[in-house]
């Protein structure tokens, strides 16, 4: 990760053709070769499995051959979202072990990572709950680890400033109650007034096809950290959307999905901006419904006014250069995928991009993107 003086690789298996498990094989033994230069810490796997049998086997699979190829323990995530172009994709985060100490926190079958520098303290990693069919219970569980893995390691909970929250079937119904918005009010009771004073973290809310909840999350405590939220005067606060776009009666309890749609870091001498999950939205409307090269455009309009020379200009003193790092193309449908690639290209040229199968948080959006613009 860049604020670990670090980064991160993705890894696709050379050969797109064969079984899920060739697949695999032929990422472990990239990762391998990796392992000998990087100092490698997390994993996330992006896999496209058919069952919850599947998932599980796959779970345990690769946590055993992953055990055989580190020394220490890796921290790692299995999202239930397909790559478009073949079955696996790992992302793997590597740091700085010459400036940064580790320590693993546990919290159950969870671990994150907590990385310290004299006063400064980054904590890294993932929860997650699929014990039970429904959102809410999960959403519960999951929560409670995290705040379990933030009490131990004495971080508050407002000390977010990114975080990806993965659900399985986002826009499903347990009962009459939307799963993304069962999500929205349990998050919304644990932050509680906690971010009144310093903004919402980054994030993004994307589903899943199996798993039940996963969030990730990186907090950072430092008397040498500057952290905004950073707005897109195009649309309105996801935090301050109305009624009229929560799912749900009116006699049901609809809070608001507490995310902003930026957050610059300032760290040390390392200065970025998280780009949450972004989609085709004007002011809280979905715009382009239908059109995928539309919904990429406005998509990518609304990114590029996060980091535009006013608010560059009000989030530091120094004359910033922005680049865009990275970035996470989600694709709901992937017959779109080549429109969406095209459109994206012609923006970001070969910008390091993965394109991964999810839905998204409303049935008519087509397409979301994020990443991290890094300030020069």
């Amino acid at each position: 990760m860049y604020f670990l003086n670090g980064d991160r690789i993705y890894i696709k298996p050379k050969k797109a053709c064969g079984t899920l498990d060739e697949q695999i094989e032929n990422c472990l033994s990239q990762l391998k070769d990796i392992n000998s230069g990087k100092s490698i810490f997390k994993l996330n796997f992006f896999v496209d499995t058919v069952s919850d049998e599947d998932y599980s086997r796959l779970q345990t699979n690769v946590k055993k051959q992953i055990s055989k190829i580190f020394d220490e323990e890796i921290i790692q995530g299995f999202i239930a979202q397909p790559p478009i172009t073949c079955k696996i994709i790992v992302e793997a985060f590597y740091y700085d072990p010459s400036v940064w100490n580790l320590q693993l926190i546990r919290s159950g079958i969870n671990s994150s990572a907590l990385f310290t520098n004299g006063e400064t303290k980054i904590l890294v990693g993932n929860v997650q709950a699929n014990s039970n069919s429904a959102c809410k219970i999960n959403s519960e569980k999951a929560f409670d680890s995290l705040i379990e893995i933030f009490n131990a390691a004495h971080f508050p909970i407002k000390s977010i400033v990114r975080q990806w929250n993965y659900l399985e079937d986002i826009l499903g119904y347990d009962g009459d109650k939307q799963r993304y918005q069962e999500f929205n009010n349990v998050r919304s009771g644990v932050y509680g007034n906690a971010f009144v004073e310093t903004g919402y973290p980054a994030a993004t809310g994307i589903g899943m096809n199996g798993g039940g909840v996963i969030i990730e999350f990186v907090a950072v405590k430092s008397r040498e950290v500057i952290t905004k939220p950073v707005d897109n005067p195009e649309q309105i606060s996801a935090h301050s959307y109305s009624e009229k776009v929560l799912v749900g009666d009116e006699c049901i309890i609809k809070t608001t999905p507490k995310f902003e749609r930026a957050r610059y870091l300032q760290l040390k001498d390392k200065k970025l901006i998280f780009i949450s999950g972004t989609a085709s939205i004007t002011g809280e409307k979905t715009v382009g419904i239908g059109d995928p090269v539309e919904q990429t455009e406005v998509t990518i309009q609304n990114i590029q006014r996060l980091y535009t020379n006013e608010i560059l200009q009000n989030l530091s003193k120094d004359k910033l250069q922005p680049k865009y790092g990275h970035a996470r193309v989600y694709v709901k449908k992937r017959k779109d995928f080549p429109a969406i690639r095209r459109t994206f290209k012609t923006h970001f040229g070969n910008l390091p991009v993965v394109y991964i199968i999810a839905d998204i948080c409303r049935e008519n959006l087509l397409v979301e993107i994020e990443g991290k613009v890094i300030l020069e």
